[in-house]
């Protein structure tokens, strides 16, 4: 048994508890304290024999399944006579909870989204999102991970030429953790068709010769899904589904899923982020390797743009000067193909024309 089997019904149980009522609901339905339930889900103590099947009984039954197979690894003692068994739930019932979404985790997210700070609502959205679409769509032996991508703002000709990744979270083999992203994607790729075409799509097997689809395979990944972020015939971007599986995501109602977590995310960002169709007009970024030597100026452009903002009558916040270095860095990377590799090295390096923050 390894530290990942042994640890995911904890985390598992974490998220279930932080859903408003369910901490109260679970720990009385087991007979034992809500700080017993947090110690469990934190890892400071382990259930008693006794508890383990009425734990398993007071899971949600979208998460009942995977819980079940999870904490029988840790505790194998109890697999037949302890806990539920997994063959006498009915598959289809299985397939239904697969594809639905409880009332509970939409009440959570309205909720964050109403009473949370403006300035924090939005990552708290986005990170509550991606944990629940992790732990209900994740499936044993099969990693999964999900990246939202954004649109860039209009050049100064008003049109957008490139999308970028914001954050990502993913089972073994990626990160397990939250994490944020930087790279820049364009027409060559999965997520640029998606954004142009306003349409989810979704490959089989990247690993085969490409279709009518472009994309770029990211490393681990064998069958991805992207799905675009809309609102009112705008977009913002699109969120891109990988997985080390093949035709993951081939069913329809799986697809389907995946857009209404796609929608949500689409609750998390301002009207501002959402563009018309028609300004999205995507060039061929470059490759991830060779974007490595401008990503890494990232934070020493930041803090000389707000250094010298400070002799002027505005000095620029944070969260402005980055949005300048992420548009200095796309400026160079657009520009890539059109200098030779021994000037791109050179001008990775060097500040680019402030550009002022739309």
């Amino acid at each position: 048994m390894n530290m990942r089997e042994r640890v995911y019904w904890r985390e598992l149980l974490d998220t279930i508890i932080h859903i408003r009522g369910e901490r109260e609901r679970i720990a009385k339905a087991i007979g034992v304290t809500t700080v017993t339930l947090s110690r469990w889900a934190s890892g400071e103590s382990s259930p008693r024999p006794r508890y383990l099947r009425p734990l398993v009984l007071a899971i949600p039954d979208e998460h009942k399944v995977a819980f079940q197979a999870s904490i029988a690894q840790e505790f194998p003692f109890s697999h037949s006579d302890e806990l539920i068994q997994e063959d006498l739930i009915d598959e289809s019932i299985q397939e239904n909870v697969r594809f639905s979404l409880p009332f509970q985790f939409f009440n959570r997210i309205l909720a964050t989204r109403a009473t949370d700070a403006p300035h924090q609502v939005s990552w708290v959205m986005m990170q509550q999102i991606l944990q629940h679409a992790l732990l209900h769509l994740a499936t044993d032996g099969v990693g999964l991970k999900i990246t939202i991508v954004l649109c860039m703002p209009p050049r100064e000709d008003g049109i957008i030429y490139s999308l970028r990744e914001t954050v990502a979270l993913g089972t073994h083999p990626w990160h397990e953790n939250v994490e944020e992203q930087a790279r820049f994607l364009g027409a060559d790729t999965l997520v640029g068709y998606t954004v142009t075409t306003a349409r989810s799509h979704q490959v089989r097997d990247l690993r085969v010769d490409p279709t009518f689809l472009p994309y770029l395979r990211d490393e681990h990944e064998i069958s991805a899904a992207a799905c675009p972020i809309m609102w009112h015939s705008h977009i913002a971007g699109c969120v891109l589904f990988s997985s080390t599986g093949v035709g993951t995501f081939e069913a329809d109602e799986l697809m389907n899923l995946l857009q209404v977590y796609t929608n949500l995310i689409a609750l998390a960002l301002a009207e501002a982020d959402f563009y018309d169709v028609s300004l999205i007009q995507l060039r061929v970024m470059p490759t991830f390797k060779a974007q490595e030597q401008y990503l890494a100026t990232f934070q020493s452009r930041v803090i000389a743009l707000m250094k010298e903002s400070l002799y002027t009558e505005r000095p620029l916040s944070r969260m402005q000067a980055e949005k300048i270095a992420w548009q200095q860095i796309e400026t160079l990377l657009l520009a890539y193909y059109s200098h030779g590799s021994e000037e791109n090295d050179t001008q990775a390096h060097e500040p680019a024309k402030s550009v002022s923050p739309r």
